[in-house]
């Protein structure tokens, strides 16, 4: 029996290639829809050459879903920014009612995740879908700079929320359709640089525009800073339409035979070719909401996404330093350019080790050493420091979605709406995080901090439920006695299926990641 199968003949643009398809020379039609079975499958040494340079070009395509998301993450955090410098007050809101104006967004943000995601999974066009809805947010952020009332900066806050819902999890899923488990880790860090350049970004943008444009044309300069901003983002989301990637059976730029490539590769790492066709929406949400792991994954990122949420209250934070909003605003760019390069070197040597786990939690660990001594002290240059050491829990919250993407391998169309439903319900703790930080607790915020130390343990904790869940299952399938389903699922064994861990000495068996 042959050790490798065939390079794949060229396929129709909007073919999917399925395994069963690919035969071995040897055997001719032996059906290779397990890759395994009793046979080593993989790349030739012409195959692995031409998907490196795959690789280079799909990579540089994608550079246009992180300016995208650059510009997601300007659009949402102007309002902070604008706080500062007379939103609120002009607005007349309470403190209350600035903290649901926060919020609101993420109730827009929740309710369209998910139905996004799969009409994404549907369409099959990222290069239309996601361009189109930048437009929308672009287009609300900019309505928000004429609002006159804490009601019409709420029904513009829910709005850009539910504009804005397509982003994050339809770029997580078009990176796990494009590329292994090894490899998505550092191109997820990639799209969440995204997060650290904006924020580094948002402060030095919005003092530069708040500071020049106060009282132009008799508007305040917050009003012009969602203006420009919301003008910058539809001009910007025209431009990467022809840029962007689609799906690999169904990309643009590349050749038949690079697409046929591209899903071969992705094909031998699961077992099965990356393609959903027969699953309808019901089917598709019952397997979601009926597996225990992906509810797992929700609460815990419902912790996260409490204790991450000083990132909205980040320029008021900071102005608790005693500057006034311009130098605070700088301040704010120093801890998230840190956060940045710990988040690519966690997130490198994550993908080397294969493991998640502990490249997630321990950021968390530097964070709640910072909320501990932003709580016990507000003298400047701790108060400062701790700055930094929040902004890397950064680094880890970002492991979660490559995490995820691996594993809840199959079908694709479970695996993005279970990206989606965790998103979109973990961060239920965000629009709860907007209410821990009233004014009255301020400046020392030590009752904040407490909530947000007790978030982190909670969401580690059911980390660590995932995990010990995961390595259990791997020893049942190291014994035979598990193997990995058609519905994602680990079930007893009738057959194996699979990508890297060698057992019976041919048979190659599907593993989580842990």
């Amino acid at each position: 029996m042959s050790a490798n199968i065939n390079p794949i003949d060229d396929k129709p643009s909007g073919d999917v290639m399925h395994l069963e398809a690919m035969r071995s020379p040897a055997d001719g039609e032996e059906d290779l829809k397990h890759p395994g079975l009793g046979q080593v499958v993989k790349l030739t040494p012409e195959e692995e050459a031409r998907v490196k340079v795959i690789k280079r070009k799909i990579d540089l395509r994608m550079i246009a879903i992180v300016v995208i998301y650059i510009m997601n993450q300007l659009d949402r955090s102007n309002m902070p920014a604008a706080r500062l410098k007379g939103f609120q007050s002009d607005l007349k809101m309470t403190d209350a009612q600035y903290s649901t104006t926060i919020s609101i967004l993420y109730v827009g943000y929740i309710i369209a995740q998910v139905p996004s995601n799969l009409l994404l999974n549907w369409c099959g066009r990222p290069s239309f879908y996601l361009p189109f809805w930048m437009m929308c947010w672009g287009a609300v952020s900019a309505c928000t700079g004429v609002v006159t009332s804490f009601q019409g900066a709420v029904l513009c806050r829910f709005f850009l929320g539910f504009a804005e819902a397509p982003l994050f999890p339809g770029a997580l899923f078009l990176l796990s359709r494009w590329y292994t488990r090894e490899e998505l880790g550092k191109r997820v860090t990639g799209l969440w640089m995204a997060n650290f350049i904006s924020n580094a970004l948002n402060g030095l943008i919005s003092a530069g525009i708040l500071a020049g444009t106060e009282g132009k044309l008799g508007h305040r300069g917050w009003r012009w800073l969602f203006w420009i901003d919301g003008g910058m983002t539809v001009l910007i989301a025209f431009l990467t339409i022809p840029i962007l990637p689609d799906f690999p059976h169904n990309d643009r730029w590349l050749s038949a035979s690079d697409r046929a490539l591209a899903q071969k590769r992705l094909t031998l790492e699961t077992g099965e070719a990356d393609d959903d066709a027969q699953l309808s929406a019901a089917r598709v949400a019952w397997l979601c909401i009926t597996d225990p792991k992906a509810w797992l994954f929700v609460f815990s990122l419902f912790g996260q996404g409490v204790a991450l949420s000083f990132q909205q209250f980040f320029p008021t934070l900071l102005s608790t330093l005693g500057y006034d909003a311009t130098k605070t605003l700088l301040l704010t760019a120093p801890p998230w350019v840190l956060a940045g390069i710990v988040a690519y070197v966690n997130a490198y040597v994550s993908d080397k080790r294969g493991r998640r786990f502990e490249h997630l939690i321990g950021p968390y660990c530097v964070a709640i050493i910072g909320f501990i001594i932003a709580a016990t002290t507000t003298a400047t240059a701790p108060r400062y420091i701790s700055m930094f050491l929040m902004a890397i829990a950064n680094a880890g919250y970002l492991l979660n979605f490559p995490w995820i993407s691996a594993v809840f391998p199959r079908p694709p169309a479970k695996r993005a709406a279970v990206l989606a439903m965790v998103n979109s319900l973990g961060n239920l703790g965000t629009v709860a995080g907007s209410y821990v930080f009233p004014t009255k607790w301020g400046p020392s915020y030590a009752k904040t901090w407490a909530i947000m130390c007790a978030c982190f343990v909670f969401g580690i904790l059911m980390l660590l439920v995932l995990r010990m869940w995961f390595a259990r299952l791997n020893r049942k399938m190291d014994k035979g006695l598990y193997v990995l389903g058609e519905d994602g699922n680990v079930r007893p064994n009738d057959a194996l299926d699979g990508s890297h861990v060698a057992v019976n000495e041919n048979l190659m068996a599907w593993r989580y990641q842990l």
